[in-house]
């Protein structure tokens, strides 16, 4: 089976970069899915970043039971592909990073489907980052409202707050408040943001995710436990009232877990207490790292129909823990 495994994950990979349509179906186990839109809009661009244009297949390993990654190499540097087969050795998830950094997460934030692309646009425009809509239930936040709650919200840095204000208003955000130093937006569907000055090497996006900050009635045990799952050892921020916590190479936005008055935590999948945001964790193992957010009071919940466990941490917040692509 190891041998089928990495031969499947090579003509997938063959596939998608010669944007060979059928040949991609023809490993690929999502069923009803069309690969082509994907390639031309998420593949390719991403794979040409990381690696260039002018690149090949340097290696391709099994990694665990259901992934293989495979490198290609080019001009510019290293494309890994980490590819989820299932047990008939189809392709059911991919993913292109960087580098081989384990705990990568996703902010998945909840959405009308009706209103995902134009969701996914807006925050492509603002940080081009690990932020996407999800279909399910949706009940927009209230900022500074307990019978509404936030309980997850982003920190995005800028170049300059005047041009970034006026791009996100362009683009359907609603201003709620202004600080000294950062300013309180709404997304176009109703989740706050805030922007930060301080940017200061703009590249083709607007901003860049700098924190995500989540609500919680006790902050340590919060950042105990997010410290060990994402492996961010280093404290940026400590108060009775906030911790901010990062990896020590920076390669992850920082995290944020502040205590809020009468925190109120959502009841995954109860529709009236839903999830603002939840996040999508992949891992190499994550067998080992289902063990970890049990034994560092985490708690799983029943099936939720898709294809990774759902786990809440220790405020309640939903996570889904993946294998990195699933």
């Amino acid at each position: 089976m190891p041998d089928e495994l990495v031969e499947a994950a090579r003509r997938w990979v063959d596939a998608l970069e010669r944007a060979d349509v059928p040949a991609a179906n023809a490993v690929s186990g999502l069923v009803g899915w069309d690969p082509g839109p994907w390639i031309a809009e998420t593949w390719h661009p991403d794979v040409e970043q990381f690696a260039g244009p002018d690149r090949t297949v340097s290696s391709a390993r099994q990694i665990n039971d259901h992934m293989v990654r495979v490198v290609l190499v080019g001009n510019r540097g290293q494309a890994f592909v980490s590819v989820v087969l299932d047990d008939a050795a189809r392709v059911v998830g991919t993913s292109v990073d960087s580098d081989e950094q384990d705990g990568r997460f996703w902010v998945v934030m909840g959405c009308p489907e009706e209103r995902e692309d134009e969701l996914r646009a807006f925050y492509t425009m603002l940080t081009q980052g690990r932020i996407s809509p999800g279909e399910g239930p949706m009940r927009p936040p209230c900022w500074g409202d307990p019978a509404n709650p936030t309980q997850i919200h982003l920190d995005v840095q800028v170049a300059d707050l005047d041009a970034a204000e006026h791009a996100v208003l362009e683009h359907g955000a609603t201003k709620l408040e202004d600080f000294p130093g950062w300013r309180v937006y709404a997304d176009p569907v109703g989740h706050p943001f805030c922007l930060y000055p301080g940017l200061t090497n703009p590249t083709d996006r607007l901003g860049t995710l700098a924190r995500v900050v989540l609500d919680c009635a006790d902050p340590r045990p919060l950042a105990q436990f997010w410290a060990a799952m994402l492996d961010m050892p280093r404290t940026v921020e400590h108060s009775p009232d906030r911790i901010v916590i990062a990896r020590a190479d920076d390669h992850l936005p920082m995290l944020a877990l502040q205590r809020v008055p009468n925190y109120q935590p959502p009841r995954w999948p109860d529709p009236d207490y839903p999830p603002q945001m939840h996040f999508d964790v992949g891992f190499d193992d994550r067998t080992e790292k289902e063990r970890l957010a049990l034994q560092l009071g985490g708690t799983q919940l029943p099936p939720q129909g898709g294809s990774c466990p759902v786990y809440t941490d220790p405020a309640g917040h939903p996570f889904c823990l993946c294998y990195k692509g699933e």
